[in-house]
């Protein structure tokens, strides 16, 4: 067998031998991943106690490359461990799975069916349309966060596998293939697919309102924002929303903050809310024919105060997601 030096040892990375457990049990649930952990480690270290008293010419760390490498893949001990279950979300990632899906559902679906009822009350729609359409949203909005909150945790888990797994096409395993243990200030999975869904629903109510909007009269549907907003800005949006949500994926895959990943935090985020400040402040962004709609049912409406929440709420979230960027950052 020939035996190789371990240039990540060298370098002071973590062990192979901690690479190796969690690439061996990251995929079991959480309730086994400790037990199992111990069990390995102990294991790994009766593997090299003996190939150290086989070989005594090896060094700690030839002697730790010699016992992983006979010990084989780690996904080959993962599939004997979990049974090699078929499931569309893995025990891995099933819990913030979960998470993720009761809090979007618990607060996007109530918020959407309360915006939709209050609209249709003010445009002087009778109690059965207004409970029927508030119904109706709730059932989309519930539907399509379902949807999509799933395919992405599945679309997330299996593209790891499949990195994984693409690594190792055409060579015999070694531990040099072993993957880097996770910096302590990655995100969490849950806080990438939380921010990927909800840039999706911001993106999904503004093709939604332009095609279904509640807001109607005599058949014919008024949508919230201007339509001639479709001419640049609202597409420009869009195309931002989209960057937004490959930003996300960068962050969690480069797995820690740096200046550079604030810096750029900051100014995508100053990008994306230009254009809600330039709309609103010139109180441009509201349709002013669903306006006079709604000012019909209500007339205390003030197009010009929903043009400063706007406003306001863009620079707020903005700033504060900025702060928080470079707080991560420097805290480096």
């Amino acid at each position: 067998m020939q035996t190789r030096t371990n240039p990540a040892a060298s370098a002071g990375k973590a062990t192979l031998t901690e690479r190796y457990v969690r690439a061996a049990t990251r995929r079991l649930p959480e309730d086994q991943r400790v037990d199992i952990g111990e069990e390995l480690r102990a294991s790994i270290g009766d593997r090299v106690d003996t190939m150290r008293v086989e070989r005594p010419d090896l060094t700690d760390e030839q002697a730790e490359y010699a016992a992983l490498e006979e010990l084989g893949d780690p996904d080959q001990m993962a599939a004997g461990y979990t049974g090699n279950r078929l499931q569309l979300i893995g025990p891995e990632i099933y819990p913030a799975y979960m998470r993720v899906l009761k809090a979007v559902l618990f607060t996007a679906v109530p918020a959407a069916t309360l915006v939709v009822a209050i609209v249709d009350a003010l445009t002087g729609a009778s109690f059965g349309e207004v409970v029927g359409g508030a119904a109706w949203m709730a059932f989309n909005v519930a539907l399509h966060i379902a949807f999509w909150v799933t395919v992405t945790f599945a679309i997330v888990e299996r593209g790891s596998a499949t990195e994984d797994m693409q690594e190792s096409l055409g060579t015999e395993w070694t531990p040099d293939r072993l993957p880097d243990l996770p910096h302590g200030s990655r995100g969490s999975l849950s806080e990438l697919v939380a921010g990927l869904v909800w840039l999706g629903f911001l993106g999904a109510a503004v093709i939604w309102q332009q095609f279904r909007s509640p807001i109607q009269e005599a058949g014919e549907r008024f949508p919230l924002l201007d339509p001639h907003l479709w001419s640049f800005w609202l597409p420009l949006i869009l195309v931002l929303l989209v960057a937004e949500m490959a930003f996300e994926v960068v962050k969690y895959r480069l797995g820690r903050w740096s200046v550079k990943l604030a810096t750029a935090n900051t100014v995508l985020g100053a990008i994306f809310a230009v254009p809600l400040v330039y709309l609103a402040a010139d109180d441009r962004l509201l349709n002013p024919a669903a306006v006079a709609q709604i000012q019909d049912g209500w007339a205390a409406f003030d197009p010009g105060v929903a043009h400063t929440v706007v406003l306001v709420s863009a620079l707020g979230i903005w700033a504060w997601d900025s702060i928080d960027g470079w707080r991560k950052a420097l805290a480096e």
